[in-house]
């Protein structure tokens, strides 16, 4: 039997199927374009089966008329049968039954730590328990040579996104903790009191100026009186999971469902994903709309009625400004990519996709311009700090220095030992996707654009060894990066294991896949969100930022906002500083160490505080007890990743030494001092 023969298995007909070729051939199956070019081209057959499949697969050749068109004037298109010979051994039943247990094992895991267990090797072993139960039997699923239907693919999909995000609510289910999710709060309580949009956010300046998630958040608790915590963990779950569900959908119109499903496993390796993907966040919302707009940019670049074209063209444009008023970096993003896309579908060739997705482009940066010029004029001061620090960080490069990436500890050698082994492997796999598209897929825009597109891993690997907090850049631009990596390094993967199968056995081929996936999923969780010393819940920690954040916090700030009111001008500590610009509503300042790190007040330091309108003083005791978990005792630290020990008790009792300053509060550990009366503030 030929190879071309053996590649027709079992064939299903229908009116609605439309037929994919064999990768790297063209298909005489397909109605051909303009230009003698199929119309939805797809990267991996659907129906092609492993060379292990082969031999126990039911087969059948196709029959075809003498002129070579489909009998019956129907499309055909190939699937793998499901035979007992070709089902897999793990139904997707056990699957999520697994899943649900490492949720409960994980959560059994922060339970611990809450008791004060969290530094207990026990309870670090039932956290990564309970992880492996919810991503080895996924990965080895979607990783499987075994029959895989649509549906079960899709269902894989969804179990490991709604496993993570189980994972994150149990860290703090009873409010937001998350510094970012703090800011948020703030803003959506601010637009349920008042009713008005763009109302001041001291905590993040810029996140009224793009209130869709705010609007949709306080319309679900207007609506169904939930609190905001609850309405906020509603959306920000939805949101996720239709993203991940989008990414899908994208991947599998671009490449069919097992390529899809790989590729999604690559995606979940983004260490942002479990817990910054999914936390209550404006970028969360902003990418369903991101994922909307280019899954309606395929449809509409698609040859097709006029009609048909009009919705999804409707459907691309409110994607955009959806987009646009949600998030500032997602529009950002949204721009790159549709400008990717249309210049792939040049270099493939297809003059038409080319011309409508460029249309969508200069469409996407007009509301984008048009919104940040007329609306959010701050957004450009916002990103300036981090374009300096981009710029800076590429001068020392050229100069033959490099930045520190961040303040933080490395952490664990075993972590940085992980980071770079998946590094390295993402690395390799591209080009060998590059190769793989320039063989057989060069004549496919969507996936020119995708390698185009995964040329960005590479530069956000060298942000993150040059530029000032480059780990901070690149996880968030990891976010969209890692979309065409996924798919380019799935390619190189699933081709990888295909012709891997001619040499070895299936079974080894499927294990030296699940370790490599593995090795990805686990980077992700080791490096990701919450870093490795507050990976589990517990006591205080000095700048902690989650363990941060607890009832005597909270209650300072929420007296603070009640006896003092909002917008007060604070001076305080990294892990004080969220909770005072979200419970507390204050004005909270960034660049306060100096009032600190003295055991006196000087001349110039009374003068400095005045000038800059500070009226109040966070005094944490806990700072003269502990070193600082991140590196740094305050946002703006002079001497951030230099403490040997943690500050002297001099430097903090100072202030109750201060002629005219007063104490307004004492719960123990944490002491608000008014400065007014020293002259200190107006």
């Amino acid at each position: 039997m030929t190879a071309a023969s053996r590649r027709q298995i079992r064939v299903q007909e229908g009116p609605d199927h439309t037929p994919y070729p064999s990768p790297g051939r063209p298909s005489d199956l397909h109605p051909a374009g303009p230009g003698g070019r199929s119309q939805r081209p797809a990267l991996l057959d659907e129906g092609d089966t492993y060379p292990a499949q082969r031999s126990t697969a039911h087969r059948t050749v196709t029959g075809r008329p003498a002129d070579g068109r489909p009998g019956g004037g129907r499309h055909r298109r190939a699937q793998i049968t499901d035979t007992p010979a070709t089902r897999a051994y793990l139904p997707i039943s056990v699957v999520a039954l697994s899943a649900a247990t490492g949720v409960l094992v994980v959560a059994g895991a922060y339970s611990a730590g809450r008791l004060g267990y969290a530094n207990s090797r026990a309870a670090d072993l039932a956290y990564w328990l309970g992880q492996a139960l919810i991503v080895i039997p996924v990965a080895s699923r979607l990783l499987s040579l075994k029959f895989l239907a649509a549906s079960e693919t899709a269902a894989l999909v969804v179990v490991l996104t709604v496993a993570e995000y189980l994972v994150k609510l149990c860290y703090s289910p009873t409010g937001f903790a998350f510094v970012d999710e703090l800011a948020h709060w703030r803003s959506t309580v601010n637009l349920l009191h008042t009713s008005k949009l763009f109302t001041v956010n001291y905590m993040l300046p810029i996140s009224p100026r793009y209130p869709g998630l705010e609007e949709v958040t306080s319309a679900l608790t207007s609506l169904t009186g939930l609190p905001v915590f609850v309405s906020g963990l509603i959306v920000a779950g939805v949101a996720h999971l239709l993203f991940v569900c989008l990414l899908y959908v994208l991947f599998r119109h671009i490449g069919g469902r097992r390529l899809a499903g790989v590729a999604v496993l690559i995606y979940s390796s983004n260490p942002d994903l479990p817990y910054f993907g999914s936390m209550f966040v404006y970028e969360t919302l902003a990418v369903v709309f991101f994922g909307l707009a280019l899954a309606a940019a395929w449809r509409v670049a698609e040859r097709q009625p006029a009609g048909r074209r009009a919705g999804w063209l409707t459907i691309a444009i409110l994607a955009i400004a959806a987009t646009t008023v949600t998030h500032h970096f997602t529009s950002f993003m949204l721009v790159a990519a549709l400008v990717l896309v249309s210049v792939g579908s040049l270099l493939a060739g297809d003059r038409y996709s080319a011309a409508w997705l460029a249309a969508l482009a200069l469409v996407s940066g007009g509301v984008v311009v048009c919104w940040v010029m007329f609306i959010a004029p701050g957004t450009v001061r916002y990103f300036q700090p981090a374009a300096a620090g981009l710029l800076q960080g590429f001068h020392a490069l050229l100069a033959g220095r490099f930045f520190a990436a961040s303040s933080a500890p490395p952490g664990p050698l075993s972590n940085q030992a992980l980071a770079a082994v998946a590094a390295l492997a993402m690395s390799a796999l591209l080009p060998a996707g590059w190769w793989q598209v320039w063989r057989h897929h060069r004549r496919q825009p969507w996936v020119v654009g995708m390698a185009i597109g995964s040329l960005g891993w590479y530069v956000i690997v060298v942000i993150r060894l040059v530029a000032v907090d480059g780990n901070e850049l690149a996880a968030r631009a990891a976010t969209f990066v890692f979309i065409p990596a996924s798919l380019i390094a799935a390619i190189a993967g699933v081709r990888i294991m295909r012709a891997g199968t001619m040499r070895w056995r299936t079974s080894v081929v499927t294990a030296v896949a699940l370790v490599c996936a593995l090795t990805f999923l686990f980077n992700g969780l080791v490096n990701g969100w919450p870093p490795y010393w507050e990976r589990l819940p517990g006591p205080h920690q000095v700048a902690g930022f989650e363990r941060s954040v607890g009832p005597e916090e909270i209650a300072a700030g929420l007296w603070a906002l009640s006896a003092l009111g909002p917008g007060n001008r604070f001076a305080t500590d990294l892990g004080n500083y969220p909770v005072l610009g979200s419970y507390g509503d204050q004005n909270p300042l960034r660049d306060v160490a100096y009032l600190y790190t003295s055991p006196r007040q000087t001349p110039s330091d009374g003068l400095r505080a005045q000038a800059e309108g500070v009226r109040y003083a966070l005094v944490d005791w806990r700072l003269a007890r502990s070193l600082p978990a991140d590196g740094k005792y305050f946002p703006v630290d002079p001497h951030a990743g230099k403490y040997t020990h943690p500050l002297p008790i001099l430097d903090l009792t100072k202030f109750g030494h201060i002629p005219g300053v007063s104490r307004v509060y004492d719960s123990g550990n944490i002491v608000i001092y008014d400065l007014r009366g020293a002259g200190h503030a107006p």
